[in-house]
């Protein structure tokens, strides 16, 4: 049975000559989609309703009954993100809510706007217990049993849609619910009244796309993501017209090409293909080499992560961020072409298996990075020493030896507590496991040093070591796998010794000093550059502090901040002198 189209309408008639059917041919045809008929949607009229007075009227029962729907919910948010980059891609839609209006600019003209036509019909049904029955078994009656359905709801429509959600037969299913125009971050409506969807339904609805136009008055240039966390709002361009000039009418939402493409996707959603194995498919590059290398390491931790639903929710992130990558890699290629054998693994919801191709120095060298950061950037999870305790038996995934793996891990532990001892970064600043290579987010990475043109100089030159974005633009804030493997295969290049800019962060040392204690331990040459490094970094510093003492307060935030950064960097002098990384491993 083919996908029938529910529509909801708003105040007025109930649209008996479907002009909102019209508009949304219209949005078909710009998306490149055949146009609909009449059979193909189901337009409940309920209209009569609206303006009448109904005190009594049973309630249809609720009919989702899920106890514990977290993994439909974690499945919901891998299709949400989705649709945003399905939209995001087109440029037809601009992603989130966007509150143009202050609150206390906005409660007065919503207060007002209660009494207007669009307003009025939604206050009186949210208040109203026996309309709001009456409504939904009307509209119920029209509905199917079973099947699937795409849920468009307008204006008060998408309040009714909304409230229906949870009352729908248990054997019809919402593969799109999309929501125009809608009032309900109107928080007059919801005061005093019975908050509708109080449990959103994710085991029974695909996704829930809420678009809204600035100049609609009816939502405030609201969207609907902060009263309803199911929702993910886009905001799209409506010009009024001199016979609809507060831009809210439906037929002008649904004619919108963002909206068209969307309901399109819906009704022919895409069928992943198999790689053919043509001359077409093409090889990753290296920042896709990386970003697997990761996602690959990533999947490891979380089977050392010792409490199974955070083991199961890290793995979920991961598969969120999968799909992330995968649509990027289909944008890079040429139209027709197959996606990379070793992509096509992730479409068919397999673990990527790393490459053994890795020299031990290479494979020391891109692993100690990731042990340092958050693989599942920009999400945060706890995960205690999972991220260590994963190199073991990573290195046997790269065709190492556990031993091999055990050194590569004992090496990283041991910097990490020089890190730490001492109060240099208190552990919730560390928070190698949750804040990814920030070691110190909230802390100095030259944060300080910055105030002058040779501290910005050295910094600057520093980050640019580590790729585009540098220390705090590719490691702090790294979001996604593809700049994490963008950091990866650079941090790779740049930890093997052959010199380059001067670094004076503390984050991007212990990685340096981390890695040429691996490969020591491990029986490899170490960076004979390192000590250099280190010391480079506390002349910098120091300069830039003996510059600052002379005027500044004692205790100014930017003394105490590379104060603290040259303490780090002293200890991580010490260790380095101490296992044979230092002046005498240069001799």
């Amino acid at each position: 049975m083919p996908k029938k189209i529910v529509f909801l309408h708003g105040v007025g008639n109930g649209d008996e000559e479907l002009h909102w059917l019209a508009g949304l041919n219209r949005g078909l045809a710009s998306a490149g989609a055949a146009e609909l008929d009449a059979s193909a949607v189901i337009s409940p009229d309920y209209s009569v309703l609206l303006n009448a007075i109904v005190s009594k009227y049973k309630h249809p029962p609720i009919t989702y009954k899920v106890k514990d729907d977290r993994l439909d919910r974690r499945a919901f948010v891998r299709r949400q993100a989705r649709i945003e980059r399905l939209l995001e891609k087109s440029g037809f839609a601009t992603g989130f809510g966007l509150r143009r209006l202050p609150d206390a600019v906005v409660a007065p003209i919503q207060k007002a706007g209660v009494h207007s036509a669009q307003l009025k019909q939604v206050h009186n049904y949210m208040k109203s217990e026996g309309l709001r029955a009456a409504v939904l078994t009307q509209i119920l009656k029209s509905l199917p049993d079973t099947g699937e359905i795409v849920l468009i709801g307008h204006s008060l429509g998408s309040i009714i849609a909304i409230d229906l959600l949870d009352h729908l037969p248990e054997g019809l299913h919402v593969s799109r619910f999309i929501t125009i125009g809608s009032p309900g971050s109107v928080q007059i409506i919801h005061d005093k009244h019975e908050r509708i969807l109080k449990r959103f339904p994710y085991a029974r609805v695909d996704d829930w796309t809420n678009f809204f136009a600035p100049a609609d008055f009816v939502t405030a240039g609201r969207g609907l993501a902060s009263v309803f966390p199911g929702a993910q709002d886009f905001r799209i361009k409506i010009t009024p017209s001199p016979s609809n000039k507060i831009a809210h009418n439906a037929e002008q939402y649904l004619a919108h090409r963002a909206v068209g493409m969307l309901v399109a996707d819906a009704l022919n959603p895409p069928v992943d293909v198999p790689a053919r194995g043509t001359e077409l498919a093409l090889r990753i590059n290296d920042v896709e080499s990386g970003a697997l290398l990761t996602l690959s390491y990533g999947f490891r931790v979380a089977s050392k992560i010792g409490k199974k639903d955070v083991a199961t929710r890290y793995e979920d992130t991961l598969k969120v961020l999968g799909d992330e990558f995968v649509d990027a890699v289909r944008q890079r290629l040429p139209e027709g072409s197959d996606l990379p054998a070793e992509v096509e693994v992730l479409v068919r919801g397999k673990v990527p298996r790393p490459p053994q191709h890795f020299a031990l120095d290479e494979a020391i060298r891109h692993v100690v990075p990731l042990s340092f950061s958050n693989v599942i950037q920009p999400y945060e999870i706890e995960i205690g020493s999972a991220q260590v305790n994963a190199i073991e038996d990573f290195f046997v995934d790269l065709g190492f030896t556990s031993g091999i793996g055990r050194k590569v891990r004992d090496a990283v532990t041991d910097v990490q507590k020089v890190l730490t001892e001492n109060g240099g970064f208190p552990a919730g600043r560390l928070a190698i496991a949750a804040a990814g290579l920030a070691l110190i987010a909230a802390g100095p990475i030259g944060i300080a040093a910055m105030g002058t043109a040779a501290g910005a100089a050295a910094i600057t030159s520093g980050l640019a070591a580590f790729g585009p974005g540098g220390m705090v633009g590719g490691l702090a804030l790294l979001s996604g796998l593809a700049s994490t493997g963008a950091m990866v295969t650079t941090a790779a290049g740049t930890l093997k010794g052959a010199g380059g800019p001067a670094v004076s962060d503390p984050a991007t040392l212990a990685i340096q000093v981390a890695s040429s204690h691996a490969l020591k331990l491990a029986g490899e040459q170490p960076d004979p550059n390192l000590w250099s490094m280190l010391t480079t970094a506390d002349a910098i510093i120091s300069g830039h502090m003996n510059k600052l003492c002379e005027f500044s307060d004692p205790k100014s935030p930017q003394l105490v901040q590379l104060n603290q950064t040259r303490e780090v960097i002293g200890r991580l002098m010490t260790f380095a002198n101490d296992n044979g990384l230092g002046f005498k491993a240069v001799e």
